[in-house]
Formats: structure tokens, sequence, C-alpha cells
């Protein structure tokens, strides 16, 4: 028989804790009166099933619990003197103390900073609250509990402001920090004077010191990879591990061993209790007073603690140490049958504690997947079987095959929403790598961890081993990797989705146990055609032209959505660093939010970095069969990946020659209007020929609604548009020129167009100043609407081809 719910009386308390943490976040500051209604409400719903008892008293105070613990975070009440209030857009002196271990990577450093004065021509004030540091370059010198002095702008945490995008305010606002900073050279940080830790303190940052060291040693001709990855699996230390291999781990569905989780605290646990029992039991007083596994758990709580603190105790190491700490107690108390209830109150613990977590991806992984591998395990027969009867050769390897299985599948959906992307091999490659990382790389580089103190000599020779071993996974990770069908990518499923695969695979699990499975599937099939039918019709039904701004930064992307389906990408925005890749962070999930996976044509309107960067993403990973573009070549990096990835995936290059006879598709008609076709040419003569004023500038018309896509021409490059086509530029919507410079969109120009209304693609407070007030008051002056991307977020404008309807993203404050 399936277990009532009454059976486990901690998961209606965590589910009504959760329940209370996400009414918080989604419905803030309620009243008494109506939270009291809607948990009634909810909780009738929830609770009131025939034949069992449920007290509702212990669910309205946990659910109340979560809400207003959650309070705090949603709508703090800052003090006066908290330094987001500070933020002037001019420099200040900031000091203030090093809050944690700085994250530290090959160009740049990053760190949180516990501000606790600001000072400027005289000006002096004591201030309280975080600020996220930002050193432009790589610093070694600074430690958790430094107190420092920088020279930097207070600048607020900002959004791309996109539909589905990821909410990067609330992100950092979860961890108190509420204004950012960034320092361009490590010159203009000075620390004032280390920090002072407790003797516990000291010596746990000594021995991450040491061991960081002996990793070193071990691996003094390593370029990067396995000395980066085994800092990352002993001290937590990711700062090391490059791009490229991360990808790799992603492909193959093992990026969890990368990051010190719930596996690896668990593995450390697991081999304790084992060598813990194993000693134990060879005393007969142990054994008489039934104590071997009892003495072996609470002997275990020690790795697991030395292990946390020695990764640096970061929150998923917090919840990982608490998650395998609670099993071993259960051990202890004998509740160890129990291990959902366990489990239950394990996040209990956590979310009592820090309620945010919910909301982190690695907690929702880690309690995901140990709820999916403890369910398998009770409830699937084979499974039981398995795990019954005498030990027989095939049945340990059988069982780790369905513990992968039931990790990987449990988590899928989760997987799916936030990286959108599946590794098909992956149950095969977590029984390869696993026990080789998990069971013999982690547990001989702590082994050498503990030799350190007593015989330095013998722990490089353990920590060489490690490292040996670790080189000849990476050979298989990268082996696994090279498969075509290693992975795939898939578009993003919707909370709704998500929420269908977990009860059909409930109502399958539980198909044979209760009457309700039958009625429950049919529901599920009609919510899921349902489902289908409005994505088919949203991606495919659809006769109107739908054109989306996307707010990229400092920077220009425009998606356009055809009658019928087919999609056009127009530039991908870009950084000028590279250092953020806007393709796969912005861009690219925008996409997948809306069920796009391929994007039939990519517009790039010239090779600058704003505009090409983040088609190299979108190139690689989606499927694309045309690229237009004017072919001026560029010799940078990024320039000729995009050509290299054009290539390698056999895309259409159609060059300006052809661009320039007008092409109809699904009654929308494109029309590229400049540059000239012998530019190219003119360029050693006329020296105003600039990548920006060399720009496809790209007409669309359909029906009677016309849009004109001018990248980044400027003054000169408007003045021949004119004189070759000034009658044809006449449109209703403008995407205006060079990102509202003061040196484009001259009187001239806008009397030609003549446009309805405008679009500024621009980044927030970007350093151009960008759009020009100038500019926008030539606008103005003709009485056309503009929406701006750095003030509105992403701005969708959809058409029937006779009327427009503009939806910007954040609506203008009234």
């Amino acid at each position: 028989m399936t277990p009532k719910i009454y059976d486990r009386p901690l998961i209606p308390l965590l589910l009504a804790l959760m329940t209370g943490i996400v009414v918080g976040l989604w419905l803030p500051n309620l009243s008494g009166v109506s939270l009291a209604v809607g948990l009634a409400f909810l909780f009738s719903l929830l609770f009131f099933w025939k034949g069992q008892k449920v007290f509702l008293l212990p669910l309205f105070l946990f659910f109340t619990l979560g809400y207003w613990s959650l309070q705090s975070w949603v709508s703090p009440r800052l003090p006066a003197n908290h330094v987001s209030h500070f933020i002037d857009g001019r420099p200040w002196h900031i000091i203030g103390t090093v809050d944690g271990d700085p994250e530290r990577f090959p160009d740049r450093t990053r760190l949180v900073l516990k501000a606790e004065s600001l000072a400027r021509k005289g000006v002096f004030h004591k201030v309280s609250g975080a600020v996220r540091v930002t050193i432009r370059e790589p610093v070694a010198s600074l430690r958790s509990g430094d107190r420092v002095a920088c020279l930097a702008k207070l600048k607020e945490i900002h959004n791309f402001n996109n539909p589905g995008g990821f909410n990067y305010r609330r992100y950092l606002a979860f961890r108190g920090i509420y204004a950012s900073a960034s320092v361009s050279m490590e010159s203009f940080v000075i620390r004032l004077h280390p920090g002072k830790t407790y003797r516990l303190g000291h010596a746990i940052d000594h021995s991450r010191r040491a061991v960081s060291c002996l990793i070193d040693k071990a691996t003094p001709e390593d370029p990067g990879e396995a000395r980066g990855i085994i800092k990352a699996l002993l001290i937590g230390d990711r700062s090391e591990v490059s791009r490229e291999i991360r990808d790799v781990f992603n492909r193959i569905g093992t990026a969890h061993l990368l990051a010190i989780s719930g596996l690896h605290i668990g593995i450390v646990a697991t081999l304790a209790f084992m060598g813990f029992r194993f000693v134990l039991a060879r005393s007969q007083r142990v054994l008489l007073a039934a104590w071997p596994a009892k003495g072996a758990a609470l002997l275990s709580l020690f790795p697991v603690l030395f292990y946390g603190l020695l990764a640096g105790m970061s929150p998923a190491t917090q919840r990982a140490v608490i998650m395998v700490m609670v099993f071993l107690m259960a051990l202890l108390f004998e509740r160890e049958r129990d291990t959902i209830n366990t489990l239950a109150l394990a996040a209990l613990v956590i979310l009592v504690i820090s309620p945010t977590a919910l909301f982190e991806i690695s907690f929702q992984l880690s309690f995901t997947a140990v709820f999916a591998i403890l369910y398998i395990l009770k409830h699937l027969p084979f499974v039981v079987k398995l795990r019954s009867g005498p030990p027989k050769v095939y049945k340990r390897p059988a069982l780790f095959l369905f513990v992968s299985a039931a990790a990987i599948l449990g988590t899928l959906p989760i997987t799916l929403y936030y990286f959108n992307q599946t590794s098909l091999i992956g149950i095969l490659t977590n029984c390869v790598m696993v026990p080789l990382i998990g069971f013999l790389v982690v547990p001989l580089g702590l082994l050498a961890v503990l030799f350190l103190p007593v015989a330095p000599t013998v722990a490089l020779l353990i920590m060489k081993g490690a490292t040996v071993t670790l080189e000849g996974c990476l050979g298989l990770a990268v082996f696994f990797s090279k498969w075509p069908f290693a992975a795939v990518r898939t578009v993003t499923p919707t909370l709704i989705e998500i929420g269908l695969y977990y009860a059909l695979a409930w109502v399958l699990f539980n198909w044979r146990r209760t009457r309700r499975a039958r009625p429950l599937l049919i529901g599920l099939a009609i919510v899921a055609l349902a489902d289908v039918g409005y994505w088919v019709n949203e991606r495919y039904g659809r006769d109107e032209l739908r054109m989306t701004v996307i707010d990229v930064g400092q920077g220009s992307s425009a998606l356009m959505e055809l009658p019928g389906g087919p999609c056009i990408l127009v530039d991908g925005g870009g950084f000028y660093d590279n250092r953020f890749d806007v393709g796969a962070w912005v861009v690219g999930p925008f996409l997948w939010k809306r069920k796009i996976a391929t994007v039939e044509i990519l517009v790039l309107s010239h090779p600058n970095s704003d505009h090409l960067n983040g088609l190299l993403f979108i190139a690689r990973h989606f499927n694309v069969r045309e690229v237009w573009m004017n072919q001026e070549y560029v010799p940078n990096k990024q320039y000729q990946d995009f050509l290299d990835i054009i290539s390698q995936k056999d895309i259409r290059i159609v060059g300006l020659e052809e661009l320039l006879t007008p092409k109809t598709i699904n009654g929308v008609r494109f029309q590229v209007l400049y540059p000239p076709e012998d530019f190219l040419e003119r360029k050693t003569k006329d020296f105003w020929r600039t990548l920006n004023n060399n720009c496809l500038v790209l007409k669309v018309l359909f029906d009677k609604v016309s849009f004109l896509l001018t990248g980044d021409i400027e003054a000169e490059a408007e003045k021949e548009l004119t004189s070759l086509a000034c009658t044809n530029l006449k449109s209703n919507v403008l995407l205006v020129p060079h990102h509202g410079s003061r040196g484009s969109s001259t009187p001239e120009f806008l009397r030609c167009v003549d446009p309805d209304m405008g679009v500024i693609s621009s980044g927030w407070k970007n350093i151009f100043g960008f759009p020009h007030q100038k500019t926008l008051d030539r606008y103005q002056a003709r009485g056309c609407q503009i929406f701006r991307t750095d003030r509105q977020g992403a701005i969708t404008i959809t058409t029937d081809g006779t009327q427009l309807a503009v939806k910007p993203f954040v609506e203008p404050s009234s």
C-alpha cells in the first residue's frame, strides 16, 4: 500500500512551508485577512482527502512561517545609512571588509564587500550593507575578513528585462546585496590590514591554502584542467575550471561532479561510515551494545563537517552538509527506514534557516535527485527485488544503473528549465565517472590532505596519484563528449509542463496502488493536449508579424516571428570584452522560452561586437538555415569564429548581391536598401565608410505596416541612403540608428522615414550616454513615440498588417 500522508507527518509540514515561501514571493505584503482566506482555500484543496485526518493548525503555522520569513527578503526595509542610498553615478572612496572568499577568474576577481564608510571631497558617511565589487584584474592577495579600501562608482543592480529572463536583482537581493561597483585596476584596491579570524577560522583558511599549494606541486606541468578540477573537488575553488571543460561535463551529464554537492558529501559520509563500522565491529563490547552502526554514524559526522569546512562552506555545501548530517542522525536514532521523512526533515531545517534556498538551483536539484532515488528504491518492484534476497554479482551494478537513471530522470525537467540541455548518455557516463571521481579521486585527495601535516612527501605522492587518475577521467569525459548524440539542446519547459511531468511519473508509479490513477491520467492527458495545442498555435498558427527588440544591454538584437512560424534574428548583441556571453545568457534563453529551436535566418548588420558576439551561440546551438550579411571582413577572433561555425554547420551565406533583390517570406517582404553593392571598392576612397556606415539597412513590409532596421549607420551613411532611396524609406516603425547617438538620426533622414514610433536599443546608463538628448529632441519634435530598452526592457510590436500593438516588458511608472 502507498503510505498515507499522515504516516509521514513532516511531508505536509514541508509542503506548507514551501507553499508559504512561494506565495510570499508571488504575493508579497498580503494583509492578514487575505492571507487567512487564501490559507483556508489552499488547504481545503490540498489536504481534505476522504478518510484521512489532517491537523490543519500546524499547516497554517508552517505556511505562515514560510510566508513571513520571505518578506524581509522581497520587501526589505533598508536603514537610512544603507549603501544603496548613496548611488549617484560618481566615485566614492569605499572602506569595508571582504565577506567570504573572493571568486577568482583568469581576467578578474569578484568579491562581496561589507561597507563601513563612504568618503568624497571631505564628506564622510558611516554606512551599512554589502556591495558586489568586480576588480578587472586577477588579485591573489585578498582573503575573507580583509579590511580594504577602493575607489569606485556605486551602481544599482540591473536586469536584462526580457520576458522569462533571469532575475539578477532578486538573485543578489536574496544574498543581501543591493549595490555593485567596478574597479578597473588592482592598484585602486588597498588592503588596509588582514582580517581578524578566530583560531578555527585561521586554521581552516591556512589548511585551504596549504591544500591548494599541494595540488600546485602535484601538477607542476598541468595546463590547468586537472589542477582546476581537483581544487574544485577538494577546496571548492572553481576559478581554474575552464568554460570548455565545464561544457564537456555538461554534454555528458556529469556537471554535478564539478561542484561540491550532496553527492560528494554523501560519498565521504558513506566511505567514513563503512570504515568506522568496520573498525567498531572488531570490538566485542561495541557489538554487544549493538553500536557499530550508531557509533559509525556518530563518528562520520566529523569527516563530513571537515570536508564541508575544507570546501569553504559555500551555501550549496552548507545545505549538502546539513542534509547528510540529518541522515546520519537518523541512523543514530534508528529512524533510517523512514528515509523520505528524513529527507523532509533536512529540507525543513534548511528552509527554516534560509527560506531563499528554495529558489536555488542546487537545492532543487539535490533534493529532487535524492527524493527520486529514495522513491524508486522503495516503489519500483524490480529495484525492490534487486535489494532483497541473496547478494549476487550483477545486483550492485544494476542498482547503481537504476540509481543513476532515477537521479537523471527525476531532475530532468529542472535541468531543462535552467540549462536547456540534457545528456543522452548521462546514465552511462555517470556509471563510469561517479565511481572514478567520487570513490577514487576525492578519497585519494582527502587522504593526501590527512597526510599533509605529518608526512608531506607521502601526501604529495598520494595527490599525484589522484591527479593522474583525474587526468584519465578527463580523457574519458572528452571522449564521451565528442559523440555526436551525447547531448541535445531543448526549449524551456513551462512550470505547468514540469508539473505535468512529475504528476505523470506519480501516476505511473502508483498505477496499481490507487484507484485514482486512471481518472488522473485522463485529466493529465487533457491538460497536456491543451498545452501542446496552445504552443502549436502560438508558434505556427499566428497570422501576425511580431517583432521583439530584445534587451541585450549596450547592443542590438531583434527577433521577427513571421506569420506561420518562421523566425528571423537581426543581430545578437554582445559585449566588447566578451566576458559575458549575451547569446548564451540572454538571447538564447529568450528564444527557448518562446519554444523556438529553429531560427531560419540570422541577419548580421555589421561585424561590431555589440551586434555580432551574441550570434555565435545562436549559430552554434540553434537550427539556422541562412545568414544574411554584407561580408565585410574584420580580422578578429569573434568574426572568424562566426565564419567557422557557419562553415561547420553548412549554413548558407546570402551576400549583398543577392540581398539587394527583394524577398517575400510568408507574405512579409524584405528588402535591403543599403549599403551600395560596390561599397567595399569605395572604402579606399571614402574614409567615412566605417563598419557602422556599412551596415545592412533592412526594410520589412507586411501589408500596410513597415519596419526599418538601420543597424549603426551614422550621418554620412544616412545622407547617402536618403539620396538613393528617400521615397522607399517611409516606415511606421524605426529601429533608431546607432542606439540614438548624437551623430545619427539626421533631420533629412527622419523626414524621409517619417516614423510613427521609434525603438532605441541601448544599455542602461551606458558609458556612451546613448541615447543623446538632442537626438531624442529631434524625434519628439516630429511627434514620434519613442520606446527604449534601457528603461522599458524588451519591446514587442505586433501587427496584423494594418494595426500596430506595442507592449514594453517594463511599463513606464505613472
